[in-house]
């Protein structure tokens, strides 16, 4: 049987891409729990959907593209109704 050499030893790659595969795996996967754990601290996704809705439920709630708040006082409802005659 036939002993490898050194200088053949060095040049054989045969587990070098299960290695590669693995270390890309690992990597990939720290960085999805970092980015998630990233985002799940500064709630990034609550305020991409919490921000925008305010003014949406304000228009929703009363027509007007305030904070819901604001714009139940600016709804048509909520303004003094004035009549064209005296009713006196």
């Amino acid at each position: 049987m036939k002993m490898n050499s050194g200088k053949n030893l060095l040049k054989n790659a045969h587990g070098q891409f299960v290695i590669e595969a693995v270390l890309l795996m690992t990597v990939s996967i720290s960085l999805l729990l970092f980015g998630l754990r990233f985002l799940k601290e500064n709630k990034a996704l609550a305020t991409l959907v919490s921000g925008p809705w305010e003014k949406t439920a304000g228009m929703i709630e009363s027509g007007v593209w305030k904070p819901a708040e604001e714009a139940a006082k600016k709804h048509p409802n909520q303004a003094e109704r004035g009549l064209s005659l005296d009713p006196k």
